[in-house]
């Protein structure tokens, strides 16, 4: 349950993709197969979006866990960079290590340019090495599927709430892990202070070069320059993300948000899939039943619902491939929060290459135009490549629609291809590097009960308490007859 993120997404990347059709896949939407901005999917093993093909290898990963709620006090840990498996000294995870101490240090913390985290820093785990092989552990997070399933080849670093255990009565990962349930506060200004320790780590991991001949004293300082002001938890997006997810999952800037892209999806595909299921208020974290309702993709051929389409298992009777109607089509029914997040992200990173036309700088200034879908944005000017198509997001046209699905499972889970959604099988060649978590959905026919063997005691007590009071109402029965016979009513 920790290992949360997409291994299958990790294993897709790290491991590489192969598509049973080919590496080019086939239009998402059949009837725009000539429009070169049209993602491309594969049919089996289905991937709605091959979009995640062009982002290469990984180099490393930065992951956060747990950084609500620091047990009182105002220190973030910072685990991994170290030899985690296979990672010396001077490798990228430790340089990113070095960064994030390096944001932490009194210098950079108060050097005078609005740069004050509120008191809140970053330092090493004291986590020590196993005995045995000199490795150092990491918490169950992203990264360490990231380290398993690269075979250690590929590491990085977890900013963490907590050392070398959890925070003392923290809620990890539950369904408590909310601030209407009151069994928990959450610090908001430490939320806050973890997003710029991050944001700006990225920003110095990014700016190494393939060489590592930068260091993490010159990075740290080219991220301090570029984000010099920190994330504050009064801000109007802090405020309203932290209300979305710890109060109110049901709130308006998520549903706005969802709104805009279930319109969009509609205008693509032709399909109107509606809203997906919301957290609630307060929010549940439940993933629910994975099924084409519950954001498992699907493919739509001839008006018929598939898991996945396979040409080799298949024959022209039984059903008509992908591509043999003009409606055919991928759709994803993502929850409101998946959609939601789509949207955001789409909405703040299309905003950095609005043009200078309307702007005057090339800033975000510029008034953006409103828009109730994708459709509304054809005429907007301001974006300056055709690789930044206008795209609405949030109630604005932005440029460029840079958001992407990927299905979030466990690698070995495959959907049965020609089959309709909902049903999977386990790759037999699956090397079972993590666990497998799931919940099945059984047929109300198939089963067994099952009883906790206690022992003979509790038996031999029942029976024993159960003699008694039989006596008991023998003797309370005989006296009363007694009783009755004397008084002549019986």
């Amino acid at each position: 349950y920790g290992f949360i993120g997409s291994r299958l997404f990790l294993k897709d990347v790290v491991q590489g993709f192969a598509c049973e059709g080919g590496d080019e896949g086939v239009a998402s939407v059949y009837k725009r197969r000539e429009d070169e901005t049209t993602t491309r999917a594969c049919l089996n093993p289905l991937r709605a979006d091959l979009s995640f093909q062009n982002l290469g290898g990984i180099r490393g990963m930065i992951a956060a866990d747990q950084v609500g709620n620091l047990g009182g006090e105002k220190s973030f840990y910072v685990q991994g960079g170290k030899n985690s498996v296979a990672n010396g000294d001077g490798s990228f995870e430790g340089f990113l290590a070095e960064v994030m101490l390096e944001l932490s240090s009194g210098e950079n913390q108060n050097d005078g340019n609005n740069n004050d985290d509120g008191g809140y820093s970053a330092q090493a785990s004291s986590v020590a090495a196993n005995d045995e092989d000199n490795i150092y552990p990491l918490p169950p997070t992203p990264l360490s599927s990231l380290v398993q399933l690269s075979g250690g080849a590929t590491g990085g670093v977890v900013l963490t709430g907590y050392n070398d255990a959890f925070v003392a009565k923290s809620l990890y990962h539950s369904h408590l892990d909310s601030t209407k349930h009151g069994m928990q506060s959450i610090d908001k200004d430490a939320i806050a202070a973890a997003a710029t320790i991050l944001a700006r780590t990225a920003v110095a991991g990014a700016y190494q070069d393939e060489n590592e001949g930068v260091d993490a004293a010159t990075a740290a300082a080219y991220a301090l320059e570029l984000l010099p002001n920190p994330a504050t938890s009064s801000s109007e997006p802090f405020e309203t993300l932290f209300t979305c997810l710890f109060e109110d999952g049901n709130c308006d800037a998520f549903l706005k948000y969802a709104s805009v892209e279930r319109a969009n999806d509609a205008k693509r595909t032709g399909v109107d899939l509606g809203l997906g299921d919301a957290l609630g208020s307060p929010p549940s974290y439940y993933t629910s039943i994975y099924n084409q309702n519950s954001g498992q993709a699907c493919v739509v051929a001839s008006g018929i619902w598939y898991g996945a389409m396979s040409e080799a298992n298949s024959t022209e009777e039984e059903i008509k491939m992908y591509g043999k109607s003009e409606s055919d089509t991928f759709l994803l029914r993502a929850s409101l929060l998946e959609t939601s997040i789509f949207g955001f992200l789409n909405n703040f990173l299309g905003r950095g290459t609005i043009s200078d036309q309307e702007g005057g700088d090339g800033s975000t200034d510029a008034k953006l135009a409103s828009c109730d879908s994708s459709s509304d944005c054809i005429s907007v000017s301001y974006c300056s490549s055709e690789a930044s198509e206008p795209t609405c997001a949030g109630g604005s046209c932005v440029c460029g629609s840079r958001s992407h699905y990927h299905p979030a499972l466990d690698e070995a889970i495959t959907p049965v291809a020609n089959k309709f959604p909902g049903y999977f099988k386990v790759d037999g060649n699956d090397e079972g590097i993590s666990a497998m978590f799931t919940e099945p959905f059984w047929s109300s026919d198939v089963g067994v009960r099952v009883y906790r063997d206690a022992g003979k005691k509790p038996g031999i007590m029942a029976s024993s308490l159960g003699a008694v009071f039989c006596l008991a109402c023998v003797c309370a029965v005989y006296r009363l007859k007694k009783k009755l016979v004397k008084e002549k009513v019986y």
